[in-house]
């Protein structure tokens, strides 16, 4: 379901040239900047230098690295990515796809990825590091929500964030859709249970790229508006709905959206 696969040319250098060039036409009042990919552990210590090259033109900017957390599992490379870049100075966002290694190695297509996904969860967590764990809701996971937020509740409740997204449908998501995608009014219940378990146990929730009239309004809170403008469209059902302002939209890049879209246009 992965929304950018890979390449069949590598080409990390030359997106790395030509990253290091756009940070100068970053602005200092930037809130944050997201580094992501492909993965971004692949690129060695080009990812440590990156990181400070931001630091240096950008020293109040957050800085995310979005990654699938399967190298923290190695001790050698997580004391060399301790040294190198600081628990102060990133967070890092990572997707566990079930509680279990079966649904979870289906999902990542990678035999063994569950715990070693899991390992370095909690390898960062021990160092103290700031985690935003990520759940991309697809037809292959949306029955386990709840399983896996009791899972994150006993293993790995230290994490600062889980954010629950909705798919984008391009790239592998596009290809494989009758396998993954899954409309959001046959998750809401169990998307609410899943949620509560989590806020019971005091950890922080967010919902992303998901419309606000296909989420229950008991979750509208923790609904952010997080598709990027370039990736944003609006469509006619939009145009006079009451919460526009407060939505996230739809994806222009999704080459199919829900039927189930609407205008909200009384809020009770």
């Amino acid at each position: 379901m992965c929304c950018q696969p890979p390449s069949e040319v590598d080409d990390s250098n030359v997106l790395y040239e030509s990253n290091i060039k756009n940070l100068e036409l970053c602005l200092s009042s930037d809130n944050e900047v997201i580094i992501t990919g492909g993965e971004p552990t692949l690129i060695g210590n080009k990812l440590f230098d990156y990181v400070k090259s931001i630091e240096s033109i950008l020293p109040k900017t957050n800085i995310h690295i979005l990654t699938n957390g399967r190298l923290f599992s190695d001790l050698k490379y997580l004391v060399h990515f301790a040294e190198k870049v600081k628990k102060n100075e990133v967070s890092l966002g990572i997707p566990i796809h079930s509680d279990n290694s079966l649904d979870h190695d289906i999902i990542s297509g990678v035999k063994g990825s569950f715990y070693e996904t899991v390992r370095g969860l909690q390898n960062l967590g021990v160092l103290g590091y700031n985690i935003e764990l990520r759940i991309i809701i697809q037809k292959l996971n949306y029955k386990r929500l709840e399983k896996i937020s009791q899972f994150i509740v006993l293993n790995l409740p230290f994490v600062s964030q889980v954010s629950f997204i909705g798919l984008e449908i391009t790239g592998y998501a596009e290809k494989n859709f009758n396998n993954v995608y899954v409309e959001m009014s046959a998750c809401s219940i169990i998307l609410i249970n899943a949620v509560n378990k989590l806020l019971s146990s005091n950890i922080d929730v967010r919902i992303y790229n998901i419309p606000l009239c296909l989420l229950h309004k008991s979750l509208w809170y923790l609904s952010c508006k997080s598709i990027s403008n370039w990736k944003k469209t609006n469509i006619k059902e939009c145009e006079k709905c009451l919460v526009f302002d407060k939505c996230c939209g739809v994806f222009s890049t999704s080459s199919y959206l829900s039927s189930e879209i609407h205008s909200i246009k009384k809020i009770q």
